[in-house]
């Protein structure tokens, strides 16, 4: 027996074999690699048009958080369409997603040759296989049913882990059936820590019920998105999903806008006015902020809750309403009711099933996968072939305390992207140490230096209140313009200078109504 064929069917044991899914996969992509001889391999789930790394080698650690939407990666959606194997022309003008993604190749960017194998399941895509090498001639010598034969080991392994989350989900007695369902159910929960498993089993634990929920968390950290995460996976998932900003409401209006008024109520009720527990009748009321509702609100609130029936300012008529409530506070909430500020009837109503949602700072390597996820979005805003993250940032990312949680890790993510991109007029962008600025320093209590964003900012002076979108659009016309002048107005040429593709920059000068 050769040594190719050994490895095979040791592949083929290992899906059957009692092994964890994450193991079973590293070792298809550690096989691939080593028959093949290229430089990075990775299994990805097709799921909602997106293409989700499972498992990925020789590619950059924060690849696993990126979600590849089809419609914005055409080489993705070439392998989701294609019914068999697909050997990519080195000289493809599609771009390859994982351009500058593959780190310890110095001076190598673009990948010249890619190998996409669709993942099938009685005729349903499933997944896929993708196989990068910067030799343009590295797969020439492998037949097609070579790579036929990883496709049909790779679907089967897929196919099981799947079949084995369906099974123990229908189950729903262990945590293992739990975690199963988080990790191919919620597509935009983003994380691997031991911590965020833990929530995400106790989300699918409540989220089939009617139990309230009371999710408690530092500010930044994705309550809102647990609250989707619950009502995504219950049974009240096709009925309305209706939010509050508790802490947003005046005093003057906050009952009206929980439990609706009627005309004449008070001035300026010119009509009746349903309530947010009206609009969200037999669906979920998610009331964020609770915390800072007043004590006299608080107790409507409760009433509401025993009864399961509401009044409309200025009505005496009661009003019968099924609805679900998951609340969310940045507030220690025990500690608000030892103080007064909170009843303690109602927060033991809501507190029913409470979450706890973890600081980026205890998440271990999540900051890493978030933050692959949040470059791979703002790529596409800035029109860019890529936006790696130098290693040296990986490093800086984690041990950052991230006092603004995931929230602030993504505007750190924009802000450094867009300062990058003012520094360099390349497609591909590597973010660096010097294109953040971080307001902690424990081992320096002296103001810090000017960072490139305050020195950037400060010769951008038009730039600096505007949100983001507005601020990338004008650079970009600016920016446009400038270089289409110097070209003598050669679109070619012009995208040449500015690393695009010609018919890239056509679109987006018309998009930003320079054509």
């Amino acid at each position: 027996m050769t040594t190719y064929q050994s490895q095979w069917i040791q592949v083929a044991r290992d899906i059957t074999s009692g092994i964890s899914e994450q193991e079973r996969f590293e070792r298809l992509l550690a096989t691939i690699r080593n028959m093949l001889q290229c430089d990075a391999a990775a299994l990805l789930l097709f799921k909602q048009q997106h293409f989700i790394p499972l498992a990925i080698n020789g590619l950059s650690e924060d690849v696993l958080g990126r979600r590849f939407n089809i419609e914005q990666h055409p080489r993705m959606e070439a392998i989701a369409r294609a019914g068999d194997i697909v050997r990519f022309p080195s000289d493809s003008d599609l771009a390859d997603p994982y351009d500058a993604l593959i780190p310890n190749h110095a001076q190598k960017l673009e990948v010249h040759s890619c190998i996409g194998l669709p993942l099938f399941q009685e005729d349903r895509l499933i997944g896929a296989v993708t196989i990068d090498a910067f030799d343009p001639t590295q797969f020439d010598d492998f037949p097609d049913d070579h790579f036929r034969l990883i496709s049909a080991l790779a679907a089967n392994s897929l196919h099981s882990a799947l079949l084995v989350a369906k099974l123990e989900e229908s189950m729903a007695v262990t945590n293992v059936s739990n975690r199963q369902r988080a990790k191919y159910d919620q597509v935009d929960f983003i994380g691997q820590s031991k911590s965020i498993i833990e929530l995400k089993s106790h989300i699918n634990a409540v989220a089939n019920t009617d139990l309230s929920v009371l999710i408690m968390g530092e500010t930044g950290v994705g309550k809102e998105l647990v609250a989707h995460a619950i009502y995504a996976q219950s049974q009240r998932k096709d009925a309305a999903f209706v939010y509050l900003n508790c802490a947003a409401l005046p005093e003057s209006v906050a009952e009206s806008e929980l439990f609706g008024h009627i005309k004449g109520a008070f001035t300026g009720a010119i009509s009746d006015r349903k309530g947010k527990f009206e609009l969200a009748n037999k669906g979920t009321l998610f009331l964020d902020e609770i915390g800072e509702l007043s004590l006299a609100l608080q107790a409507k609130l409760l009433r509401a809750l025993q009864y399961g029936d509401i009044q409309r300012v200025g009505e005496d008529r009661n009003i019968k309403v099924d609805v679900r409530i998951i609340a969310a506070t940045n507030r220690t909430m025990h500690e608000e009711v030892k103080n007064g500020n909170f009843r303690s009837d109602l927060y033991h109503r809501l507190s029913v099933f409470p979450l706890f949602v973890p600081p980026l700072r205890q998440r271990d390597k999540d900051v890493i996968l978030l933050a692959g996820f949040f470059a791979e979005q703002c790529q596409h805003k800035l029109n860019l072939a890529s936006i790696t993250l130098d290693a040296n940032v990986l490093n800086l990312l984690q041990n950052n305390p991230w006092q603004g949680n995931v929230r602030e890790l993504e505007h750190a993510i924009n802000r450094a992207s867009v300062i990058a991109k003012a520094e360099s007029n390349a497609a591909h962008l590597i973010l660096t140490p010097h294109h953040f600025q971080f307001t902690h320093n424990p081992d320096n209590a002296e103001a810090p230096a000017p960072t490139a964003i305050e020195n950037t900012l400060a010769t951008n002076e038009q730039w600096q209140h505007l949100p983001l979108k507005e601020a990338t659009e004008q650079f970009q016309t600016q920016l446009i313009q400038t270089t289409f002048i110097k070209n003598n107005k050669k679109l070619s040429a012009t995208a040449k200078q500015l690393g695009l593709n010609p018919g890239n920059l056509h679109r987006l000068m018309k998009r930003l109504g320079l054509k």
